[in-house]
């Protein structure tokens, strides 16, 4: 599998359980994320937290790729809009209900509703192709997924 980094943001409103919230981030990434928040007003001026999950080392980056689950990362890899997801800077893009997220279920968001936005940095040099790499990173992490029965059971 080839990962630079991972980073999670979600984001909750004055009313939100913040540390629902952050347990949730931690389960997603296994536990091996810096999370920080923080505390800022909306556009609208309404207050709200802003967090950051961010594992920087390849090693726990790959391992906390796994805990998506085997099918959500065989769904993204057999996608054929995998392209879609991947920007200029070798970028994969993943949004995740946050709903489902705190209820410890791992779903792709809908889009019309509050989500946890995931960036993979992909490791990916001259020459290679970047969907391709993405899907084989995913494949791997899958089948890891299945091997080590990931994700774990979250208690909310």
């Amino acid at each position: 599998m080839a990962v630079h980094n991972v980073a999670w943001n979600a984001t909750s409103s004055g009313v939100g359980s913040i540390e629902v919230i952050e347990a949730a981030l931690q389960w997603l990434t296994g536990g091996g994320a810096e999370i920080t928040r923080e505390k800022v007003k909306s556009y609208h001026g309404a207050r709200m937290t802003l967090f950051r999950a961010q594992i920087k080392k390849k090693k726990a980056a790959k391992q906390s790729i796994c805990h998506l689950g085997p099918d959500l990362l065989t769904e993204l890899s057999l996608s054929p809009d995998l392209g879609k997801r991947i920007d200029d800077g070798n970028v994969l893009h993943i949004r995740l209900s946050i709903s489902s997220l705190v209820c410890g279920s791992i779903e792709l968001s809908s889009g019309s509703e509050e989500q946890v936005k995931g960036r993979i940095k992909l490791e990916v040099y001259p020459g290679q192709d970047s969907i391709q790499n993405a899907r084989e990173m995913l494949s791997a992490a899958a089948l890891k997924a299945e091997v080590e029965g990931l994700p774990v059971e979250f208690d909310v």
